[in-house]
C-alpha cells in the first residue's frame, strides 16, 4: 500500500466514493468520523475500556490505541503504522490503492467498519477489504480480504494470477520504548512457540491445525505491551526467532476472481508481559470446547494418576514362566520400591507376537494365563491396591478384517473391567468408538499414543506426550497442560539413555510419568539415579495434587533472574512452584551470580511460609518497600527446585531430645509424620507417623541413621498442609 512519486498526481483525478451505512453508536462501543463522514481523515472506535484511531492516509494506518482508564497510548512513539502492506512484484505496478468505500455496521454491542482498497492502475487489480470490530471487550478485531479482479486487457490479453508481497508493518515494525529492551512470543513451528528465540526454551502445544497462541509485543520496563491473536491466516505463521520475525516478508499468489480472506486477528494492547496474551488464549480456546467427558466420575480420579507403568505381559517383572501366573502383588511392591509405585498399568498383550498366526487382540486375551476371567482377577487385584488398569486397542491389527473392532473392545472392556482403552498410535477416537464402549461402561477413560488436537481431545481425555525433544529437554513448557489442567499429559522417552531432564520436565510442569522399561523384550532400565529421582518426584505430585491440579496454572511467572524458569500452580491454600536453573554449570563464586538471595516477588497472605521439598530447605522472605520476596539462604543442591507456598500452622519445639508438635488451626483427617532425609539420594524416609495435629516425638528413641535433616509434616489424609524442616546436623542420639 504504497505511492509511486512519479505516478502520485494520479490520484488528484481518483474519484473517492463513500457508502456510509450508518454511524450510529451504543453506550458499550461507538464509531466516529474525523473531521466528518465526507471528508474522512480517521476513523475511532471507542467503548468504555479502549479507544483505536485508524487512519486513512496512503494506506489503513493504526494511529492510536488509547487505554481509557490510564490514558496510556500504547502507539506512543510510532508513526502511524499500516496494518498490512501489499506490494506488486514490479515497481511500475505497485502504485498504491486509493480509498475505494467504507461500510459501517452496528449489530447489538457490536460496531464494525469495513474500508475497501484498489489501485487506480490497471496492472494491479486487487481490491483489498480491511474489517475492523469493536465490541463491549477491549481487542479490536481486524480482518484482511484480497481479491484478484483481473481481467483481459492493456499489457495481458487473458486475465493473469498475481502474486504479491506482504508485510505487517503493525506487528513487525512496532516499537515499544528502546528496541533493545522489546521481546517477542512468536511461533516458530507447527504447535511450537518461543520468546525471541528457541535456543533456551519452547512452549509446545497440540498440533498446526489448532489455533496458534497469540504473537505479543512487550516491553516489562515500559509495562506495555500489545498482542495480535491471528485465529485465521492464509499465510504460515513461523519464524525462526524475533529477527526473522520483524523482517519477513510473505508472498500470496491468486488466480483471476480469487478471493483469499488472509487473515482474522483480535488486537489488544495491555500492561505487563506475554501471560495477558495467555490468557486470551487460554480463553478463546476453552470457550469453544466440549468439556462433557472431562466431568464423568471416572475422570476425576484419573486425573490424579501420575506414575503409570508399561506392562509387557511376557516380561518376566510381571509374568512367572515357571508358574505360568502373574505374580501382580510382587510386581506392585517392586514397583513401590523402586518408583514410589504406580497409579495405573497399560496391559499390552498382543505385539510383537501377533501376525504369528490368525489370532488377532481380541483372541490373544483368551489365551493370557486365566483367560478373561483371570485378566478380571488381576484387575480387582490391582484396584484393591488403589491402582488403575488400561488395556489397549489397535486400530492396525487387520488379523481377521474384523468390522465390529469397537464392539470387541467393548467387550473385552465389560469382561475384565479396565478403567481405561490405551489408543495405540492414535491421537484421536471416532465418535463412533465412544459411544460402543459408554454402551457397556461411560466410566471408561481413552488415552491416546499421539497428542490429540483440540477436537479430539474433546473424546479423549488423557494422552501421552513423548514429543522427543519437546519433552526431553528443560525448561520447556507444556503449553496444553496449562491450557487444560482437566486433559491427563504423560511424558515417555522410551529409547531415551538418559531422562532425568524428561522427570525434571513431568515434575516442572505438573504432567504425569510413564515407566516403560521392557520394551518388547528389548530391555532399558532406568538408572539408579533416575529411579530416586522419580521416587523423589511421586511423593511431591501426590502430596501437593491439590495445588498441581489448580484449574489456574501459570506457566513462567516473572522472577528475578535470566537463568530461573518458574511456573506456579495456586490453590486456596496452596502453591506450587517448580524453579528449574539454566545453564548452572556457568554459575561460579568468582562470578558472584550463584544462585543465593532474592529471586522471585509473591504475593500471598502474610502468615504463608515457604519450603523447597526438592532440596529440603526452608525458603526465606524478605520484605521491602511492601512487597515480598523469596530468598535462597544457599545455593540449593541441584538444578531443580520445588518450592511450596502454604500457610503457617504447625508449631516445632525442641527440648533436649523431644519434639514438641502442634497445629494453630485444627485440620480435618490429620496426622503428623516425622521423616528424614537420606543425605546420599534426597530421598525421605518414613519415620514415626502420630494420629491428629500435635503429640510429642522422643528423638532418642528413633533410628537416626542420617540425621542431617528431619521434615515434621502436617497431612489432611495424604496432602501436605505444612512441613517445617529441622537441621539437626550429623549429631547421634544416645
Amino acid at each position: 500500500m504504497y505511492n509511486i512519486k512519479i505516478l502520485s498526481k494520479l490520484f488528484a483525478f481518483c474519484a473517492i466514493s463513500f457508502v456510509i451505512v450508518s454511524s450510529k453508536s451504543l453506550a458499550k462501543s461507538k464509531l466516529s468520523y474525523l473531521p466528518d463522514k465526507i471528508h474522512v481523515k480517521n476513523i475511532v472506535l471507542e467503548n468504555e475500556t479502549m479507544q483505536y484511531t485508524i487512519l486513512l492516509d496512503r494506506g489503513v494506518k493504526l494511529a492510536g490505541a488509547k487505554e481509557l482508564a490510564t490514558g496510556i497510548d500504547f502507539l506512543s512513539g510510532n508513526q502511524p503504522l499500516m496494518f498490512i502492506s501489499i506490494r506488486m512484484p514490479l515497481w511500475l505496478d505497485d502504485v498504491g490503492y486509493q480509498l475505494f468505500s467504507i461500510e459501517d455496521k452496528i449489530v447489538g454491542e457490536n460496531v464494525s467498519v469495513s474500508i475497501t482498497q484498489k489501485s487506480s492502475y490497471v496492472e494491479n487489480p486487487l481490491i483489498v477489504t480491511q474489517t475492523f470490530s469493536l465490541n463491549k471487550d477491549s481487542e479490536l478485531t481486524w480482518k484482511v480480504e484480497i481479491l484478484n479482479s483481473a481481467t483481459g486487457g492493456r499489457a495481458y490479453r487473458d486475465p493473469q494470477s498475481i502474486t504479491s508481497d506482504i508485510s505487517f508493518p503493525l506487528m513487525q515494525k512496532l516499537k515499544l520504548g528502546n528496541v533493545l529492551e522489546m521481546h517477542y512470543l512468536i511461533p516458530t513451528q507447527e504447535s511450537f512457540f518461543c520468546i525471541d528465540s528457541p535456543s533456551n526454551f519452547i512452549f509446545y502445544f497440540t498440533n498446526a491445525s489448532d489455533p496458534k497462541m497469540p504473537i505479543d509485543i512487550y516491553n516489562l520496563k515500559e509495562n506495555k505491551g500489545i498482542y495480535f491473536h491471528v485465529t485465521k491466516s492464509a499465510i504460515p505463521l513461523g519464524f525462526s526467532d524475533k529477527k526473522d520475525f520483524v523482517s519477513r516478508h510473505f508472498s500470496l499468489t491468486q488466480k483471476p476472481g480469487e478471493k483469499t480472506n488472509i487473515i482474522e486477528c483480535h488486537i489488544l494492547p495491555h500492561q505487563g508481559d506475554w501471560h495477558v496474551a495467555f490468557q486470551a488464549f487460554k480463553k478463546y480456546i476453552r470457550s469453544h470446547f466440549d468439556f462433557t467427558y472431562y466431568k464423568r466420575p471416572i475422570q476425576k480420579k484419573y486425573r490424579q494418576q501420575f506414575v503409570s507403568h508399561f506392562t509387557f505381559l511376557y516380561g518376566h517383572d510381571i509374568y512367572d514362566p515357571e508358574s505360568n501366573q502373574f505374580r501382580l502383588n510382587k510386581f506392585l511392591d517392586e514397583g513401590k520400591l523402586n518408583f514410589g509405585g504406580y497409579d495405573y498399568m497399560l496391559l499390552w498383550h498382543d505385539y510383537p507376537r501377533v501376525g504369528l498366526d490368525d489370532r488377532d487382540q481380541f483372541d490373544i486375551y483368551e489365551d493370557l494365563p486365566g483367560g478373561l476371567s483371570g485378566l478380571k482377577k488381576m484387575v480387582e487385584q490391582a484396584h484393591a491396591r488403589g491402582v488403575q488398569v488400561f488395556i489397549p486397542y489397535k486400530p492396525w491389527d487387520i488379523m481377521k478384517s474384523r468390522k465390529d473392532k469397537f464392539a470387541q473392545e467393548a467387550r473385552i472392556i465389560k469382561a475384565v473391567g479396565a478403567d481405561g482403552i490405551f489408543l495405540d498410535t492414535m491421537n484421536k477416537s471416532d465418535k463412533a468408538f465412544r459411544d460402543a464402549v459408554d454402551k457397556v461402561n461411560p466410566n471408561v477413560v481413552f488415552v491416546s499414543e499421539g497428542r490429540p488436537n483440540l477436537e479430539a481431545a474433546q473424546l479423549v481425555t488423557g494422552s501421552w506426550n513423548q514429543q522427543g525433544s519437546a519433552s526431553n529437554k528443560m525448561p520447556n513448557v507444556d503449553l496444553f497442560r496449562f491450557v487444560f489442567p482437566e486433559h491427563n499429559v504423560h511424558n515417555i522417552n522410551r529409547g531415551a539413555r538418559k531422562r532425568d531432564e524428561l522427570i525434571y520436565n513431568a515434575l516442572f510442569n505438573g504432567t504425569g510419568l510413564i515407566i516403560w522399561e521392557d520394551i518388547f523384550g528389548e530391555i532399558n532400565r532406568f538408572t539408579w539415579n533416575e529411579r530416586i529421582l522419580i521416587n523423589r518426584y511421586s511423593r511431591i505430585v501426590h502430596e501437593n495434587r491439590d495445588a498441581y491440579l489448580s484449574e489456574n496454572p501459570v506457566p513462567l511467572v516473572p522472577n528475578l533472574r535470566n537463568d530461573l524458569f518458574i511456573n506456579a500452580f495456586p490453590a486456596a491454600e496452596k502453591c506450587v512452584y517448580p524453579v528449574y536453573q539454566l545453564g548452572r554449570e556457568k554459575v561460579s563464586r568468582i562470578y558472584d551470580n550463584r544462585l543465593i538471595g532474592p529471586f522471585l516477588e509473591v504475593r500471598h497472605p502474610n502468615n504463608w511460609h515457604y519450603v523447597d521439598v526438592w532440596n529440603h530447605q526452608t525458603i526465606s522472605v524478605k520484605k521491602k518497600n511492601g512487597k515480598t520476596f523469596l530468598i535462597f539462604p544457599e545455593e540449593p543442591a541441584d538444578v531443580m527446585s520445588c518450592i511450596i507456598g502454604m500457610p503457617r500452622n504447625l508449631q516445632v519445639k525442641k527440648d533436649t531430645n523431644v519434639l514438641h508438635i502442634s497445629s494453630r488451626v485444627p485440620v480435618e483427617n490429620s496426622s503428623i509424620h516425622i521423616n528424614t532425609v537420606n543425605n546420599l539420594t534426597m530421598m525421605e524416609e518414613e519415620i514415626v507417623v502420630l494420629p491428629g495435629s500435635s503429640g510429642d516425638v522422643d528423638l532418642s528413641k528413633i533410628d537416626l541413621k542420617f540425621p542431617y535433616k528431619i521434615l515434621v509434616k502436617l497431612m489432611e489424609g495424604d496432602i501436605l498442609k505444612d512441613e517445617v524442616v529441622l537441621d539437626l546436623g550429623w549429631k547421634k542420639f544416645d
